[in-house]
Formats: structure tokens, sequence, C-alpha cells
């Protein structure tokens, strides 16, 4: 069973490294040619300073020459040079620095021909991939020792490292030659600079046989790498077998190396000859440290998962004495569940910053390797994953971005399931994403844990995580309504469950309607008022209270309305009028003449007294306090009243016809007409206003 374990932990990373063969073979030399296209692109800033490179190299030139013409005038003590010399190579230095690039290219140019003629070259035993060696390596290798044996495994794992370790660090020389050559065309005004001058022109001269060589190396490094691929190519063909018979796996795959590592100590052999060449590349048996830093990483990782398997002790000096299979399941999913969360190696390869949280050394980093592949492929992260950012605190958390964060996020709320997000992050105790709703509006939502993070002044939710936590949410933006809203009710009474599962607090009976998107009309007994969502509306100066929602959503609930009896109209009415109005401001103790209820649906109403003075009525739920004197009385039914006094005039009015003013002559005819005049009038409260959008602040942290 160990060893079926084992063979398929082998062939999963022979898998890995042939994959990864594949994934960087036949990019390089496409990429990297003779030409400073790939150089400009990814570092935009050396051809952006080459400029001030030659006006540094002119100010360099300028003091050499100087310095040797101030020598002249020491005669031959000084060894000084010809001036008119000094000066015409002083002058034609000066030119090349001005024309530096356009040389430069010249020279690459000329080395495009050789290095064009290589890759041209073609050979039917390149067409291959990588993802065949592992196999006919393992073909070879079982004339020798048995390939299901754990010897054999660790032998085909050690020499496809070392093989793909010199590859890879074959390629890396090959960017590193392309590199020098990139910065010596960039700083060859410098070389230049050194030309004017027999003291400095060894510099010049050496950095002329420097090009030379790097572009020599440059062109080698086609040579190499198309041996190389001919040489895989061949090998998968014929598994190492000579026309003379010999040959052997091994034989081919020392060859390959050696091949590898001659190409990577070229520039050594070449330095050896006499050329400059700058020497790239990592010291001799790094690919022995690698294969022996991997081999360590797996037996690292073989012990780790050896402790998670492992039996739990158990109480005093003897183990666990549970058996059966089940017992050994159960110690084993305990035990792995334990120590690895769900896909911990995709979040370690996308979070940014924080402390990792899958396993270490070298096995973690191959995993981080291949999570961050399967995060560009469409992988999702688990709520757990996530969780354990989230809810970490802020320095040690990292965060999770990018597109992986986006097609996540449900996956730890819930409630954001089935929406378009986009820009989302998560860190410790804080999650910021973009909605758009069906509607195309966007709310910028942002969301805090409950734990790190004080309840929010302002409007916002409370929603649940899948870990069971608890986050404020605060939203903003034009679509904001959506994430405060409660569910539509029509006022019907089957809706008591829905009602009483949306507002715990509401009163038991309470049927509610909705009026207009965040405003619901709430009934109960022979009350009847409006609430007002916090997310929609700022608090109303109205008198009110707050009923707070399932969400968390704070609710204003406006004062009802004090209601005001039928009053009938003309004189006849009036002693009906005035015994009504006793029953219903029974408080009120002075004599009532006629009761005026025109405007009793607005909330006020007056009423006459012999002497012809009045009192105005006005509901405190709908005006203000009034300045100056007045009298607050309680109806029948517990509604309040402003009582403001008033004095007894008389007013002259024009007088009408028909509808229209009579006139004696050019004057209107006026007549006198029994008022009251009042003091003070209180003003009346406005409708909630709307919120405004973005006001919303975040709340403060813990301490």
């Amino acid at each position: 069973m160990l060893d079926w374990i084992f063979e398929g932990i082998i062939n999963w990373v022979s898998s890995i490294v042939t994959d990864l063969m594949d994934a960087v073979s036949d990019m390089f030399l496409q990429a990297l040619g003779t030409d400073m296209t790939a150089m400009e692109e990814y570092f935009p800033f050396v051809g952006k300073a080459f400029t001030i490179m030659q006006y540094i190299a002119w100010a360099v030139l300028f003091l050499v020459t100087v310095w040797q013409l101030f020598r002249t005038f020491g005669g031959p003590v000084t060894e000084a040079e010809n001036p008119l010399v000094l000066t015409g190579r002083g002058v034609l230095f000066a030119i090349l620095i001005g024309y530096a690039k356009p040389v430069f290219t010249l020279i690459l140019d000329i080395a495009t021909a050789p290095y064009t003629a290589l890759m041209d070259i073609q050979l039917s035993a390149e067409d291959f991939t990588f993802a065949g060696i592992e196999q006919v390596m393992a073909n070879g290798l079982t004339s020798v020792v048995a390939i299901v044996s754990v010897v054999g495994m660790l032998l085909l794992i050690i020499l496809q490292i070392a093989l793909g370790w010199n590859y890879f660090k074959l390629l890396l020389e090959t960017v590193e030659r392309y590199i020098v050559v990139g910065v010596l065309c960039y700083t060859s005004p410098l070389a230049y600079s050194m030309g004017a001058s027999k003291t400095t022109a060894p510099v010049f001269r050496s950095w002329c046989r420097m090009v030379g060589s790097q572009l020599l190396l440059l062109v080698m490094n086609v040579w190499f790498l198309r041996g190389f691929s001919s040489s895989m190519g061949a090998f998968i063909g014929n598994g190492g077998a000579l026309s003379t018979g010999n040959g052997s796996v091994f034989l081919w795959l020392f060859c390959a190396i050696a091949f590898l590592k001659t190409a990577q100590k070229f520039d050594a052999y070449l330095s050896a000859m006499g050329l400059s060449v700058a020497q790239t590349g990592s010291g001799m048996g790094m690919e022995l440290l690698m294969a022996a830093r991997v081999i360590t990483g797996v037996g690292h990782g073989a012990k780790s998962a050896g402790r998670v398997f492992r039996e739990p002790s158990g109480t005093g000096t003897g183990r666990a004495t549970a058996t059966g299979t089940g017992a050994a399941a159960s110690t084993f999913a305990a035990g792995f569940a334990d120590k690895f969360k769900g896909n911990s190696y995709v979040r370690d390869a996308v979070v940014a910053g924080g402390n990792r949280m899958g396993a270490d050394g070298t096995v973690g980093f191959v995993a981080r390797v291949f999570g961050g592949m399967a995060a560009r492929n469409g992988a999702l992260l688990s709520g757990d994953s996530i969780a354990s950012v989230a809810v970490r605190p802020a320095n040690v958390s990292g965060m999770i971005a990018g597109e992986i964060a986006d097609r996540s996020l449900s996956n730890y709320m819930p409630h954001m399931s089935g929406k378009q997000v986009s820009g989302t992050e998560v860190t410790g105790g804080q999650i910021s994403t973009k909605v758009v709703g069906s509607d195309g509006k966007e709310t910028s939502v942002e969301l805090f844990h409950a734990t790190q993070f004080e309840k929010p002044e302002g409007p916002h939710r409370v929603v649940s995580a899948s870990d069971g936590s608890q986050w404020y949410q605060i939203a903003s933006g034009t679509g904001a309504g959506e994430f405060y809203d409660a569910p539509k009710f029509t006022g019907n009474q089957n809706e008591a469950a829905q009602v009483a599962a949306s507002f715990p607090d509401a009163p038991s009976g309470t049927t509610l309607r909705t009026v207009d998107s965040g405003v619901i009309e709430a009934s109960y007994g022979d009350h009847s008022t409006l609430w007002y969502n916090s997310g929609f509306y700022e608090e109303p100066s109205a008198p009110h209270g707050t009923m707070t929602d399932a969400s968390g959503v704070e609710w204003y609930t406006i004062q009802q309305h004090a209601e005001v009896p039928m009053f009938e109209a003309g004189e006849p009415a009036q002693p009906y009028n005035q015994a009504l109005f006793q029953q219903f401001m029974p408080g009120f103790d002075r004599e009532v003449f006629s009761v005026d209820g025109f405007q009793t649906f607005d909330g006020e109403f007056e009423v006459r007294h012999e002497d012809g003075s009045g009192t105005k009525f006005y509901d405190t739920a709908r005006f203000a306090p009034p300045r100056g004197d007045y009298q607050v009385y309680e109806d029948s039914k517990g509604g309040q009243w402003y009582a403001v006094g008033g004095n007894a005039a008389v007013d002259r009015v024009p007088l009408f016809e028909q509808g229209k003013p009579v006139y004696d002559g050019d004057s209107v005819l006026t007549m006198n007409v029994d008022t009251v005049r009042y003091k003070t009038t209180p003003i009346r409260y406005e409708e909630p206003k709307a919120r405004t959008i973005g006001n919303n602040k975040a709340p403060r942290k813990k301490r």
C-alpha cells in the first residue's frame, strides 16, 4: 500500500518537472534575439535614461580631455600627449557618444545573421514535448533496477531533477547573457568617454572586446539550446540507443547533463582563451544542492504527513487502543483536517504579504507554484481558506485580491451568491468589493469583522460568514438600497411569520405594507405609522422611535399622527360640534362657541370663543413646538396637541359678487369681517430626507 502511495507521489513530481520544462521550452530563443525589444519593453527606464548616460559621458570625456591638456604644461616631465591629437580624438569620441545607440544597433544587426541562420535550421527530431521523457527513462531503467521498487523510483526522480535543473540553469544563463548585452548597449556612451586619451583608452578597448565576446556568446545560446532540444527529441525516439548498437539511458543522460553544463560554462572557456566575457550563472554543484533540497523537502513532507496520519497518544503510558477500519479512518481524517486547511496552497499562492499557512520548505514552494497555476485557471478558494486570512489580525493576515477573490467571495459570504462582484480585497478584519446589480447600478460594499471593529454609527447591516463570524456591512453607491431593504410586504395577515422573522421586535399582530423602496406602513391594533429605512433616509426631525430588523438595519418609526373627529360644517351643526369637541379634548376647560374642522385632515383645527378670540390646535407629531406661549393638551385617544391662543380682530376684506370684486367708482368696496390673530404659528416637520450616497463612515477599530 505504501509503495503504491509512494509511486503515485513520484509520478506526480515527475509530471510536474516535465510540465515545467514544457512550459518554458522554445519561448526564450524566440523572445530574446539580437535586438533590444525585450530589454526596452521589460525595462523602459533604460531607454529613457539613455540620454542622461550620454550627458554623463560627454561630461567625463570633457574632464578627461581637459585634464590631459592641462598636463601638457608640465612638458616632458608629465609625459603629456600631443594636444592636437588629443583634441582630435576627443572630438571623434564626442561624436561617437552622440551616435552611440545607432552604432550599437548596427553591430547587433551584424550578429543577427548567424543568430537567424541557426534558428532557421529545420530538424524533425525537435518536434517533441518533454511530457514523454519520464516514461522513456522509466522504461530504460527497468533493465537495471525494477521501477516499482523504492530505489528505482528515487533514482528516476533524482535523474529527472538533475536534468531539469541544469536545463533551467542554461535558460537562466541565456537570459543573463542577453541582459549583459543590453547593459553594454545602454551604457556604451560611458565606454566612448574613455577613448580620447591614451591613459584611458585600454578601458575602451576592453569594452570593445567584451561586446564582441558577448555577441558571440549570444549566438552560441542558439547553438546550445537547439542542440539540447534535438538531443531530447532523439532520445524520446530511440531511448538513448546508438546506431552502433551501444548506448543506454544512463550514457545519454550523462551526455545531456554534460552538454548543458558545458553550455553553462562556455563563458569561462571563452575567457580562458583570452576573450573578455562576463561570468554569469550560479556556481558548480548547484544542481546537486537543488536535488538534495527537493529530496530533503519530500522527506520532510513525508515526516509531516506521518505525524498527521499517526494515531494520537492515549492517556497514561499506553497508546490509544482504538482498532479497526473505522477508528483508523477517523484518526486519519481528524489529523488531516487539523493539519491542513482546504486548498491552503492555492490561498498561499495568491495571498500578498502576511504569513504562510501551508507547508514550509521545498514541498510548500512547489505546492504554491501549482496553487498559483490553479488560481489562474479558474480555481476557487473555500470559505475556510478565505477565513484564515479574513479573521486574522491585519498585521499578519496578508491580502487576497484579483479575479480569484471575486470568484470565491460567495464561498465565505453566502449572501453575495449570484451577485456580480469586482475589485474584491480580503485582508485582516476587512473585506471590500464592488457589486453591479441587474439594473446596472454599482455599489461599494465594505465588511468589518465584529470582533475587530466597533459598531458603525451610521446605517449598516450585520451579516454572517460561512464560518459563523459576524460582520458589519456598509454599502454606498447608487445601488446601496439593495443591501439595506427588507422583503416586500402586502399588508396581508398571512405574512405574520415573515414579519416576525424580519422584525423580531415588532408588536404581535403587526401587519406591514411596502409603500416605496425603504418605506413601510406598519399597522397594529388601531395604530398605523410609517417606517423609514436608515439606509435610504436620514434620521427625521419629527418625533420617532427605532426598530431594528433581523439583519441589524435600523428603521425610523414615525410617531403616529393624532386623529381628529369629523366635525360638521354649517351654523346648525355647532351644538353638535361643541359636544363632540368636549368629548375629544376633555382637558380643555374653556367655553367653545364654534369649531372649524376644515383642516383637520392636515393635523390642525381651530375653535372660537364667545368673546371673538380663538384657539388653534396643532398635532405634535406633525408640527415643531411653536415659539411664544402655548399649552399642550392630550385628546381622548392619547394624541398630543399644541394649543395656541389668538385675539379677536376685524379685517377689512374686498366685497365680492358672483366671484368679482364690487367697485364704487374707482375704489373696491370692502366690508368688516371678524377674525382671530395669532402671535405664533408652528413649523410643520419635513418628510425624512433621502440619505446622501457615500456618506457612510467606516467603524473605528477596537483597541
